[in-house]
């Protein structure tokens, strides 16, 4: 079998494992058999890992089958963000092939697990506290695949310390013993307060281990699961553990793994680094690192850890994993999280980092610019060191410009104003030591703020009374169709407006609501009449409810159509696309379960003859006793239908309102009652209409005599809830 074909068969093989233990971290009760079953060609492999897994978790605590067996897991859920992965080709016992190991962690430890070959730690697992050597082991602090961590007294010198040793024991390969005391070197040479201290290392009783610091308190990751952090907390963690990694990379050290988990805050609130399980010395490469293998923790790994690049990884690495970091403790997530590890790591490598302050508007553009910075694709991007990144975030924290991007003028004039003492003050921002200019500034500053205030008062006042006091310079009055009742109208506001000019308003007609509103948002009119279905709060401001329109569906007296739900498949007319008859109608129609494509629309109004043949529907949405409708009705051809469920449509389609053409309306054309739904007819304008334009509006309809027969009172409109009215409307209503 060629190279690539074994590696996709092997990644298949750790995809289905991994997804086998992620149902069983959360409690899924798993039928094994039943999951064999769905990978058929991975089967007999399947089955020995898994198998293999019992073996290895008896040595530690209860069996994965016995756990599955259990209603209530007592173990923490699964998370992807806190698994570190080795994508190596996993060979399971007995099966030929070169070594593979799967690493797995928890929020306590990582280790690896080691499929390959077993041994046992049974008696120094199942019976806590033991002897162990100079140690007394107390509890298991926790324990991945292959190893565990111990919480231990040092008998001689009754100090308390964290035992790490390999689980599978006095049967662990040459391989896995080295990797196992690579980590624990690389913690040996490195001597800082902010980095765990290992202080034995050896073997006893064909057990290898090595003893470190026991950090009682929290770790960044039980932090995070509390919700997002204050930005400078955030920023204070970060740095120092930007300032650790510094001294570990000038003693050759690349850490590879850090993430919150990875982050120990001890009791004085200090960070303390742990987990130097995959830390790369740099210079020269060991063991699994130079296989191509993807290393670390998927949501904190950088794009060259993703590809498997192992000769790239360097400082570089560990300074886009502190971007990571911070990214997760403003944010509360990390920058990539997907459902499957496989799905993170494509997006690690191809996706840009999201911004920060898209997830949270409230945090500083220059720590989203940090964050950005950290973490570029490229590694030459991003900050040449880890003590440059620390240094970065310093300035942050105490309030200083930042060096990712040169501050323009205005940005450092607003730093320099910061600097004044009074200012620094009240902003609460620390800053050096005030220079000579920024104290006489604050004398200047003190001796004119009255006046600021006075102009700044001043200015809102002219500019208030600007927005109420003057009309535009013209007013159009969107309207309807010539001989439409939205343009008779219009017709009559612009004769009522008294706008104290010699022009009078303008009408210019239109195809309906649509066309109005935009001819509004495009300034082209200052008011326009609209019906409520195509009303956008966001965009127009309610004047005025003017008058129900309610639904008429007109159907051929020689059909047989008694429902709304028989109009499938029939030619409507239901008037022309930007108009608010079209917009109702469909409204109407989407509660009886009809689509666009389950009728024939025809474009056109109801009132034009060319469009009205003996076999279409019509739809109109008009004031009752319109004139033109009752002309329609008494050529004989069609006749009204009645909606019987109009209750209902309420709850789905809230605009609407019921309405009963009552018997002997129409001259006494309908013979009974018509239940129906109505909408309303509305005179809008911008949202940033001034007062005074809307003011003229009002006075005009409801001026004597009355606008049109019907007409919304003065009363109900002032009661009216949820319309966006401007606000020169509102206060009007509340005088009457």
């Amino acid at each position: 079998m060629a190279e690539n074909e074994k590696q996709e068969d092997e990644l298949l093989l750790d995809s289905a494992l991994l997804a086998f233990l992620k149902r069983h971290d959360h409690g899924e009760k798993v039928d094994r058999e039943s999951f064999l079953r769905e990978h058929p060609e991975l089967a007999e492999q399947l089955r020995s890992l898994l198998d293999a897994a019992d073996w290895i978790e008896r040595m530690a605590g209860p069996t994965l089958a016995d756990s599955l067996d259990e209603s209530v897991h007592s173990d923490p859920p699964y998370d992807p963000n806190q698994v570190t992965i080795d994508l190596k080709g996993v060979t399971p016992p007995g099966r030929s092939g070169r070594e593979g190991n799967v690493r797995v962690t928890t929020a306590d430890t990582d280790d690896e697990i080691s499929l390959s070959e077993i041994g046992s730690l049974e008696n120094t697992h199942t019976n806590l506290p033991c002897r162990f050597g100079e140690y007394l082991l107390e509890k298991v602090l926790g324990r991945g695949g292959m190893g565990v961590v111990y919480l231990a007294n040092q008998v001689q010198l009754n100090r308390r310390v964290a035992i790490k040793m390999i689980r599978s024991g006095a049967l662990a390969s040459e391989a896995e013993v080295s990797r196992f005391y690579s980590e624990a070197r690389s913690v040996a040479k490195l001597d800082h307060p902010n980095i765990v201290t290992v202080y034995h290392c050896g073997e006893n009783a064909g057990h290898h281990f090595f003893s470190m610091d026991y950090i009682p308190g929290t770790d960044l990751a039980k932090r995070l699961a509390e919700g997002p952090m204050d930005p400078k907390e955030a920023v204070r963690y970060v740095r120092d553990v930007a300032r650790a990694i510094d001294y570990a990379h000038s003693h050759g050290v690349v850490h590879r793994d850090l993430k919150p988990a990875n982050v120990l805050i001890d009791p004085d609130d200090e960070v303390v680094l742990t987990d130097f399980g995959l830390a790369k010395q740099m210079g020269g490469e060991q063991g699994l690192t130079a296989t191509g293998a993807a290393l670390g923790t998927p949501s904190y790994m950088s794009p060259e850890q993703a590809m498997g690049k192992s000769e790239d990884q360097g400082v570089a690495t560990d300074v886009y994993s502190m971007g990571a970091i911070l990214f997760a403790l403003l944010t509360g997530k990390p920058p990539f999280q997907s459902d499957s590890v496989m799905q993170t790591l494509l997006q690690v490598m191809q996706r840009p980092a999201p911004s920060v302050r898209q997830l949270r508007s409230d945090v500083h553009g220059d720590l989203e610019t940090i964050v950005s910075k950290c973490l570029e694709k490229s590694a030459s991007m991003r900050y040449a060191t880890a003590k440059a990144l620390a240094d970065e975030l310093d300035r942050f924290y105490h309030g200083h410009p930042i060096e990712a991007k040169p501050p323009s003028l205005p940005r450092k004039l607003k730093f320099w104003v910061s600097g004044i003492p009074l200012v620094a003050a009240l902003t609460g921002v620390r800053h050096v030591e005030p220079s000579r200019s920024q104290r006489w500034a604050q004398r200047l500053l003190i001796a004119s703020v009255a006046l600021i205030l006075a102009t700044i008062f001043f200015g809102r006042s002219v500019q208030h009374w600007y927005q109420d006091k003057v009309l535009p310079s013209r007013i159009t009055i969107a309207s309807g169709a010539p001989g439409g009742m939205y343009f008779d109208i219009a017709g009559k506001l612009s004769d009522r407006m008294q706008t104290g000019r010699n022009t009078q308003p303008s009408v210019v007609s239109t195809g309906g609501s649509f066309e109005n509103l935009r001819l509004l948002m495009d300034r082209q009119a200052e008011v326009a009449l609209v019906q409520e279905s195509t009303i956008r709060a966001d965009q127009v401001a309610v004047v005025a409810p003017l008058f129900f329109e309610a639904v008429h569906v007109l159907v051929p007296k020689s059909s047989d159509i008694q429902r709304v739900e028989q109009l499938a498949g029939k030619s409507i007319v239901m008037g022309a696309k930007d108009s608010g008859t079209r917009q109702a109608a469909l409204r109407l129609f989407k509660h009886f379960n009809l689509k666009e494509q389950d009728i024939d629309i025809v474009d056109g109004d109801w009132t034009q003859s060319s469009v009205r043949t003996p076999d279409r529907v019509l739809i109109a949405v008009v004031k009752s006793g319109q004139t033109g409708m009752m002309s329609l009705l008494a050529e004989g051809q069609y006749r009204l239908l009645s909606i019987d469920v109009a209750p209902s449509v309420l709850m789905s389609e809230p605009m609407f309102r019921l309405y009963e053409i009552e018997a002997g309306a129409y001259q006494g054309i309908v013979e009974n009652p018509i239940k129906t739904l109505a909408t309303t007819a509305m005179l809008v304008v911008p949202k940033d209409a001034s007062s005074r334009l809307v003011e003229e509006c009002l006075s005009a309809v409801y001026a004597e005599p009355t606008l049109t027969e019907d007409l919304i009172t003065k009363e109900l409109a002032a009661g009216w809830q949820g319309l966006p009215y401007h606000e020169a409307s509102r206060r009007y209503y509340e005088r009457r």
